[in-house]
């Protein structure tokens, strides 16, 4: 795919169908997972469910803050002629703070 002299539109929609097909599964699993959930434990099962998805779907989209970032930078280091490392640093900068903001979001979330 060349970004440059492409037509944006079919370049849009590619992308589009990607991350629409991502979010439909990630939908579809937690469906099926809080349909399981509620077959085996019921009620309480269920609730339980209702009250951590919250908190998954904020810590979900902290990592993917972290790790799409993450990736431009790591990409766009990689890419330029350059001969300096700092791509590693990068990497290890966008796992380390996706790590950070998890344990940030579950302190706030059950601590206070």
């Amino acid at each position: 795919m060349d970004f440059l002299n492409d037509k944006i539109k079919p370049m849009y929609f590619k992308y589009l169908l990607a991350a629409f097909g991502s979010a439909m599964i990630t939908s579809i699993y937690s469906i099926v997972d809080t349909a399981m959930v509620g077959q085996y434990h019921g009620p309480d099962g269920t609730a339980a469910l209702a009250v951590v998805a919250p908190v998954w779907n904020i810590i979900y989209s902290l990592g993917l803050l972290m790790g799409i970032g993450g990736s431009v930078l790591f990409c766009t280091k990689r890419s330029s002629n350059k001969n300096d490392k700092t791509e590693n640093q990068y990497f290890s900068a966008a796992v380390i703070g996706s790590i950070v903001l998890a344990l940030l979001a579950w302190i706030c979330i059950f601590l206070l």
